[in-house]
C-alpha cells in the first residue's frame, strides 16, 4: 500500500496502521515531543488544536480506573452540539475484537475449534481455490492470510443490500493474489464469514450474540451493533468529512468487521475487561487463554522505515488485534475507519493502560499522535514532536489528494464525441463478482447505478471525453469516476471498466459485460 494512507480517500487503510513506506522528510523529525512536560489534558488540547478535527473524545483507564474522560470539539457541526463522552461514534474495524472474542467465547464453550475447518460450520464457504477452501480454519478468518490482498471484495459489503449469505457466496469469485498463510491482507469479508459462523452455532445473528454477550454484561449501556439498530438515539456524533456532516449511510448494518457504534464511556468498560485478565467487576467475561490466543502473533506484517525511527521492530496481527512493540512493551490495539470516523482502541497490558480516541472528522492522523503522546507519558518515554510528524503525514496527503484530482482532469481530451448515440450506451451489464450496473435515462441525460449499492453508488454521467463518462458518486468518501467502454466486433457497447482511485474500494478488478 502506498503512503498517504492518511489521504481521506484511503481513510479505511488506518486498519493496517502506521505508515508503510519511508519519508525522509519525516525521519529526519526527531525533536522531542514539546508535550512531553504537559499535563495529559494539555496534551490531547493541543494535538485537538493543531489538527482542528471536528469533534474528539478521548478516554485513559490505567490501573482499573478511568483516568481521563474527555470530549472536545462538536457532535454535530450544523447544530453545533459539543461532543460528550457519551456520544455514540461508529468504532468501524474496532469492532473485529469483538467478533474475535465472540469465537473465543464458542471456543471456551466447546462449541468451537480455532482449528476446525471454515467448511465443516458452512458448507457454502468457497474461495477460487478449492484446496485452500478445503484447508481455511476458523482461526484465518480473523487473521488476514487468506491470499486475498488488502481490501479485495469490499465491494460486496459497503453499503449494498447483499445478505451476509451472499457476499461469501460471491468471495468464490475473487482471485487469491497472494500467498497462503503467508502474506498480510486485510479482509473484511472472511469477518462476515465469522459471523455466519457464530449464527449456525447459536441460532443468533452477530448483532444479538455481541450485545449479549458483551455489552450488557459489561455494562455498555448504550452501545448499538449496527447504525440500523440506532433507532430514536439522540446521542450520535455524526461523522463528517471536510467539516461537512454527512448522512447516517446503511454502509455496513450488522457487519462483525465494522459495524458497532458505541461511546468512549461504554469501550472503557470494555478495555477494562481486557486489562484484567478478562474480568469484570468480577465476573469472568472472557477466559484469559482466550485474550492469550487472540493477542498472540498470527502473521507477520511489514516493519516500515518510520516505524524503525520510531523504536518499533516488530509488528503482526493476532486475532482482531494489531500488535507491535513500543518502548519495550507490547502494544495491542486496532484502529478503525468509516466516513466520517476514525476509531483507536489500545492496550498496554505490561503497563495496565488501555487508551480509546474517537474522532467523528474522518482524521487519522490526530488519533496516531495523541496514541503516541499518550504511550510515552505512560511509559516514561522520550518521544518525538508527533504532532508535527502526523500534521506532515496530513498535509502531504491532502497535497497528494489534490495533485491526483487535478492530473486526472488534465488528462481529459477536449472536443470530442462518443463513438455512438448516448442510447446505444443504455442498458443493464455484469461482473461475476459484484453483480449488475444499470445505464439509464434520468434528468435528460444518462445514468449510472451500481445496483447492489445504488444509494450510493449512482449519479448522473457527464460525458469526459472520447467513450469516457464521468460520475461523481452520491458517497461523499468518493472521488469521481471515470466510466470508460469497450465496443464488441460489430462496434456495438460490450462493456466497460471504471476508474476511480481509491486505496479501499478496488473499482479496478471489475470487468463489465453488457448482458444480452
Amino acid at each position: 500500500m502506498q503512503y498517504p494512507i492518511y489521504n481521506r480517500l484511503r481513510a479505511f487503510t488506518i486498519c493496517l496502521f502506521f505508515i508503510v513506506a519511508a519519508q525522509p522528510l519525516l525521519l529526519a523529525q526527531k525533536k522531542k515531543n514539546p508535550d512531553a512536560g504537559q499535563t495529559v489534558a494539555q496534551q490531547v488540547e493541543a494535538s485537538f488544536n493543531t489538527f482542528k478535527t471536528t469533534g474528539l473524545c478521548v478516554a485513559i483507564v490505567k490501573d482499573g480506573q478511568v483516568v481521563y474522560s474527555k470530549g472536545l470539539g462538536l457532535a454535530n457541526a450544523e447544530t453545533q452540539e459539543a461532543v460528550q463522552t457519551s456520544h455514540l461514534f461508529n468504532i468501524a474495524s474496532c469492532s473485529k475484537a469483538f467478533t474475535a472474542a465472540a469465537i473465543g467465547q464458542l471456543v471456551e464453550e466447546g462449541k468451537l475449534r480455532w482449528e476446525d475447518k471454515v467448511i465443516d460450520h458452512l458448507p457454502g464457504f468457497q474461495l477460487s481455490d478449492p484446496w485452500v477452501t478445503s484447508q481455511f480454519t476458523i482461526k484465518e478468518l480473523l487473521c488476514h492470510r487468506s491470499g486475498l490482498g488488502t481490501f479485495d471484495g469490499d465491494l460486496l459489503w459497503y453499503a449494498s443490500n447483499y445478505t451476509d449469505e451472499q457476499i461469501m457466496a460471491h468471495m468464490r469469485y475473487l482471485p487469491l493474489r497472494q500467498e497462503y498463510r503467508t502474506e498480510f491482507g486485510y479482509q473484511n469479508n472472511l469477518y462476515t464469514v465469522a459471523g455466519l459462523v457464530i449464527k449456525k452455532v447459536t441460532g443468533k445473528t452477530w448483532s444479538q450474540f455481541i450485545a449479549e454477550r458483551f455489552f450488557q454484561p459489561l455494562d455498555m449501556a448504550t452501545a448499538c451493533p449496527s447504525n440500523d439498530e440506532l433507532g430514536s438515539a439522540s446521542k450520535v456524533a455524526r461523522g463528517h468529512i471536510d467539516g461537512k456532516m454527512i448522512p447516517i449511510y446503511d454502509y455496513v448494518g450488522g457487519k462483525p468487521a465494522a459495524s458497532i457504534y458505541a461511546s468512549v464511556d461504554d469501550l472503557a468498560h470494555w478495555v477494562r475487561m481486557w486489562l484484567d485478565g478478562g474480568k469484570y467487576n468480577g465476573k469472568q467475561i472472557l477466559d484469559p487463554k482466550t485474550i492469550r490466543m487472540v493477542q498472540t502473533a498470527q502473521t507477520n506484517m511489514g516493519v516500515s522505515a518510520n516505524s524503525e525511527n520510531w523504536g518499533i521492530h516488530f509488528k503482526s496481527y493476532g486475532l482482531g488485534w494489531s500488535l507491535f512493540d513500543y518502548a519495550g512493551k507490547k502494544v495491542v490495539e486496532h484502529n478503525g475507519g468509516m466516513p466520517g470516523y476514525i476509531s483507536k482502541v489500545a492496550l498496554v497490558p505490561e503497563a495496565n493502560l488501555g487508551i480509546v480516541i474517537l474522532n467523528n472528522g474522518n482524521d487519522g492522523v490526530v488519533n496516531d499522535a495523541i496514541r503516541f503522546k499518550l504511550l510515552d507519558h505512560y511509559l516514561a518515554h522520550t518521544g518525538q514532536d508527533w504532532d508535527k510528524i502526523f500534521k506532515g503525514f496530513a498535509d502531504m496527503g491532502a497535497a497528494g489528494q489534490t495533485a491526483e484530482t487535478e492530473a486526472r482532469l488534465k488528462a481529459r481530451v477536449p472536443d470530442t464525441k462518443p463513438t455512438l448515440p448516448a442510447t446505444a450506451y443504455i442498458g443493464t451489464y455484469f461482473d461475476k463478482t459484484y453483480g449488475e450496473v444499470k445505464v439509464s435515462v434520468a434528468d435528460g441525460g444518462l445514468w449510472f447505478s451500481m445496483e447492489p449499492s445504488k444509494e450510493l453508488f449512482s449519479g448522473k454521467m457527464e460525458h469526459f471525453h472520447y467513450d469516457t463518462w464521468k460520475v461523481q458518486f452520491n458517497d461523499p468518501y468518493l472521488p469521481f469516476a471515470l466510466i470508460s467502454f469497450q465496443h464488441g466486433p460489430k462496434a456495438e457497447v460490450a462493456g466497460f471498466k471504471i476508474d476511480l482511485p481509491n486505496g479501499d474500494f478496488h473499482f479496478w478488478q471489475l470487468d463489465f459485460k453488457r448482458k444480452g
